[in-house]
């Protein structure tokens, strides 16, 4: 028998089910307060009558419509509107009203705008009246069993007063999907969400923690694994990318291969940013490819300024699209959905070199090594299939960023080293060719420079190719 699949509309949501939830299950939604699980409810209904004509019935045991409303004006969402164009109902009532046997309040009410979608906003409050947990488990059973005889695929919000991994609650035995959103503090000013699926009957799911956000429009989940299965890899153009900077080809042997990720490493003035953005102006000129300047600290005022001091006109290359510079602050991003937008990005504009400045500012936060190792080896094997060769550039002397640095180190295919070496008691800066698969590549410190056309490498005398 084919089981039909019905899309929450949802964005990233219905990717943990394959495409969508199957029609007439009970799915549970459960968290701490602030989690979203009301928001994430009413969306779905809210994205049902919208997006795929299903009407939509709301019912609330302790919030008011008015306040209800308000909330969802919040997001951009007018359901007073829908409500008048009978697609929608919203009814306030007391849980003793629905878990009576010998009502059909809640068939009426269905039946009223031809419902197919149902909110429970919470089950939580079943136990104000039923209070033998025998009897508790049977109503809650019985009103299942109830929706689902409505054809109704139905949103169920469970309240949790602490996120504990081992608690399993009755209701999780009795509803087809368990979604579990996580609400966590972490090191810095704000908290988390991610959200997990824990349990789906007849279909298979995306397992693992995934992170979401609520902003204006709605909730968006980012999760991971699909991009790589939508990601076919690209075949590349030539067979080595040339940087186009001075002396730094010779050292790799003519350049870069194509589709990579290379970690540009070193302390603050050692000319990680100035490397980065030769790369993507030479680019440009000398080899007709677009290239994308990601910023997460620096305003994009401050890198044409940085530009302004050599003989580059990146005004022109970015007025011409060859280049792409662009700034998000980040303490405004997550590490998931910039994996996810950077690979939107680059499709749309068809980025061949990527320089993010910088790295350690959106996996500090993930002090987990094991969930460190998995969201880069998605970003940097993403970017690989979509052909980008890309350049991380990664500040060093950061307290606590050694273990960071060395799961970096291990999961991208290159890293260049900049540093300083005092030479006649003057510093001097170096590049070394730490790390580089698959390029024959000559090893050791060499001088490097910063001029007014940009910088030249002097290739070590007498240095080995690896």
């Amino acid at each position: 028998m084919l089981l039909t699949k019905i899309c929450t509309g949802i964005s990233g949501f219905d990717d943990l089910f394959d495409g969508g939830i199957i029609a007439g299950n009970t799915v549970l939604v459960e968290g701490i307060p602030g989690a979203g699980k009301t928001t994430l409810g009413v969306e779905f209904i809210y994205r049902g009558i919208r997006d795929f004509g299903d009407p939509g019935l709301v019912l609330t045991f302790e919030q008011f419509p008015e306040s209800l409303y308000r909330d969802a004006r919040s997001l951009g969402w007018d359901l007073e509107a829908l409500e008048k164009e009978n697609k929608l109902r919203v009814i306030c009532t007391s849980p003793d009203v629905v878990l009576r046997p010998d009502t059909s309040f809640l068939e009426e009410a269905a039946r009223s705008i031809g419902a197919k979608r149902v909110l429970v906003d919470s089950v939580s409050h079943f136990r104000q009246v039923v209070h033998h947990s025998l009897k508790l488990r049977q109503a809650v059973y019985s009103f299942c069993n109830g929706l689902r005889r409505l054809g109704l695929t139905s949103f169920l919000i469970k309240e949790l007063e602490g996120d504990t991994e081992d608690y399993h609650s009755f209701e999780e035995f009795l509803v087809d999907v368990v979604v579990r959103l996580h609400y966590e503090a972490r090191e810095g000013l704000s908290r988390q969400r991610t959200v997990e699926v824990v349990k789906s009957r007849g279909q298979p799911h995306l397992s693992g923690r995934h992170s979401f956000q609520i902003k204006e429009g709605g909730t968006r989940v980012f999760p991971l694994r699909p991009i790589l299965a939508d990601t076919p890899k690209d075949s590349p153009s030539r067979q080595q990318v040339p940087t186009g900077i001075g002396g730094l080809d010779d050292i790799l042997g003519g350049g870069l291969p194509p589709g990579i990720s290379i970690l540009v490493a070193g302390e603050t003035g050692t000319g990680k940013s100035v490397l980065g953005l030769e790369y993507l102006v030479k680019g440009a000129l000398l080899y007709q490819e677009k290239g994308l300047f990601m910023s997460l600290e620096e305003p994009s005022e401050r890198i044409f300024f940085q530009s302004a001091a050599f003989s580059w006109d990146l005004d022109a290359l970015v007025r011409e699209g060859k280049i792409h510079v662009v700034f998000r602050p980040f303490v405004d991003v997550y590490f998931d959905e910039l994996i996810i937008n950077l690979a939107s990005y680059i499709r749309k504009h068809k980025i061949r070199r990527l320089v993010l400045d910088s790295l350690p500012v959106v996996i500090g936060p993930i002090q987990d090594v094991s969930v460190l190792r998995e969201k880069l080896y998605y970003m940097t094997t993403n970017l690989n299939n979509l052909g980008c060769t890309s350049l991380f550039l990664y500040p060093l002397g950061r307290p606590g960023s050694d273990m960071q640095f060395a799961v970096a180190q291990s999961l991208v295919q290159g890293s260049i080293l900049l540093k300083y070496a005092w030479f006649q008691n003057r510093r001097m800066r170096q590049l070394e060719l730490y790390k580089l698969r698959g390029v024959s590549h000559v090893t050791g410190n060499h001088i490097m420079e910063i001029t007014g056309n940009g910088i030249q490498v002097f290739p070590r005398q007498g240095g080995l190719r690896t």
